[in-house]
């Protein structure tokens, strides 16, 4: 122990640094049992209340190792009875990377991406990456915890998001609730807004869609031009058209799919990179009305 002098002159005790750790949470690696090799860092987020009697809702955050901190924080702070009382009994799993600090670019490219004609090498793993949180990935956390297998959410941002949304068409019936914020429709020339529209004159398929729910968010600037930003960069972002797609997307899903309960919110200011501080407080509110 080492003693710390201020400037009154008096000693004050202080320990060496140590790390912190969130209350009531927990991390482990996971192999996906139907790819060999392919190891995700799960981390998990226990609500302070005990399990009801059908079990916890469970929500899965892509991106785990950036998103899970903030989405952990916006349960204990947004949604809780009172400044003691217990917030809401959401279990949170993050679905990360080992030995990554906040984006794992290349693998989230390769698991986040559906297969699709003219992408690009290390990307179009979205199938593998859906039969690990199926196979591998919710046994393991039913095996754990006490949990709804009703009442489970998928949230992804960007890339994230995108995946999320191709879950919804290929197998909605997967989770209950889908959420994706700012979703990277313009990917590969549009696809999966292509395939909505082609899937929105299914009726088997609409139908498929009854008792689940989406949200859609976007930033409000994700595809303004800065003033102090290089005119490519800028070109981009109007090109990709994040705010455009995504308005479209519900527009459709509204018009052709009513059976599907949708929610869509336009972030106003925020960009690509703020825009999960405010999605965070919509993704309880929404959370909080599907119980």
């Amino acid at each position: 122990m080492t003693m710390m002098t201020p400037a009154n002159g008096q000693g004050v005790a202080s320990s060496e640094p140590e790390a912190v750790v969130l209350p009531h949470s927990e991390a482990f690696d996971l192999e996906s049992s139907s790819k060999p090799g392919r190891t995700y860092h799960i981390e998990v987020a226990l609500p302070s209340a005990p399990a009801p009697k059908e079990g916890y809702s469970v929500l899965y955050v892509l991106d785990g190792n950036a998103r899970f901190p903030l989405l952990r924080e916006a349960r204990e702070t947004l949604i809780r009875d009172g400044p003691s009382g217990n917030a809401l009994p959401l279990l949170i799993v993050g679905i990360g990377y080992p030995g990554v600090e906040r984006f794992a670019l290349e693998q989230r490219a390769l698991d986040y991406t559906p297969p699709g004609d003219g992408i690009g090498d290390g990307q179009g793993g979205a199938k593998d990456f859906l039969r690990f949180i199926m196979d591998t990935l919710q046994p393991a956390i039913a095996e754990r915890y006490a949990v709804n297998d009703e009442r489970t959410a998928l949230l992804g941002h960007s890339y994230g998001a995108l995946f999320a949304l191709h879950v919804l068409q290929t197998c909605p019936e997967c989770f209950r609730d889908y959420i994706a914020i700012s979703p990277s429709l313009w990917w590969n020339q549009g696809q999966l807004l292509t395939e909505f529209g082609q899937l929105a004159q299914d009726a088997t398929w609409c139908e498929a869609l009854r008792g689940h729910r989406l949200l859609l968010g976007v930033g409000g600037d994700e595809q303004k031009p800065r003033p102090d930003e290089d005119e490519i960069l800028s070109k981009l972002r109007e090109q990709r058209a994040m705010v455009d797609n995504t308005i479209a997307l519900g527009q459709l899903l509204d018009a052709q799919c009513s059976l599907l309960t949708h929610e869509q919110v336009v972030f106003a200011g925020e960009d690509h990179g703020s825009v999960m501080w405010p999605a965070a407080r919509q993704v309880m509110k929404f959370l909080t009305t599907g119980e």
